[in-house]
């Protein structure tokens, strides 16, 4: 998987971004340390459902509004950079069926697809009558890269589409351009009464 910040990293390996090594290391490290305990989630094998969204832009992207105010060129069906790294993939592949792991293709920060998705969830877990007991029927845990971008999106779009259930975000198994825009992401979420754990 080839994260924003494994990107800026080849970006100032190429002299487009000064970045000092320090700060490369530390990037790769949380990056690292964030995938360590998405796995960690993943082979808990507690959830009923694992979505996957994955940013998934086109070659125009960066004539986009979002890409020129991130530009950077990453989310290309068929690069390194847009799978999902291989100890996730594991994981999720030895805890879950197929047909509980879905992947939902993100062309931008709110994804529709993946609002509706979680309503189509939730709609079939209270029918079933498999809702979890207690103050919640549901529990949506979100890990992922960038905390400020595709988590903060991704949490927005659950609290508009499954208002009632609980929404987590797992803040070790996040990480964000640097830490400060990461702690400003997790700071937004209280405001917005998403639990971070």
């Amino acid at each position: 998987m080839q994260t924003i910040i494994e990107k800026r990293v080849e970006e100032r390996e190429h002299g487009k971004e000064s970045i000092s090594d320090h700060e490369c290391t530390e990037r790769i490290q949380e990056c690292e340390a964030a995938v360590k305990n998405i796995v960690a989630a993943a082979e808990s094998g507690e959830y009923y459902k694992v979505i996957i969204t994955k940013d998934t832009h086109t070659a125009d992207y960066l004539d986009t509004q979002e890409g020129k105010r991130l530009p950077i060129l990453h989310g290309q069906e068929g690069t390194a950079g847009y799978e999902i790294h291989p100890d996730i993939v594991k994981a999720v592949r030895e805890q879950y069926a197929p047909e509980n792991v879905i992947t939902v293709k993100k062309p931008t920060f709110g994804s529709p697809e993946f609002g509706k998705l979680l309503k189509t969830i939730w709609e079939e877990v209270t029918a079933a009558g498999e809702a979890a007991e207690g103050e919640y029927p549901m529990e949506v845990d979100f890990t992922g890269f960038c905390t400020g971008i595709c988590v903060l999106s991704n949490v927005v779009m659950a609290k508009a589409y499954v208002p009632e259930a609980k929404v987590c975000v797992i803040e070790n198994a996040c990480a964000c351009v640097t830490p400060q825009t990461h702690q400003t992401a997790i700071a937004a979420m209280g405001p917005i009464q998403v639990d971070v754990i």
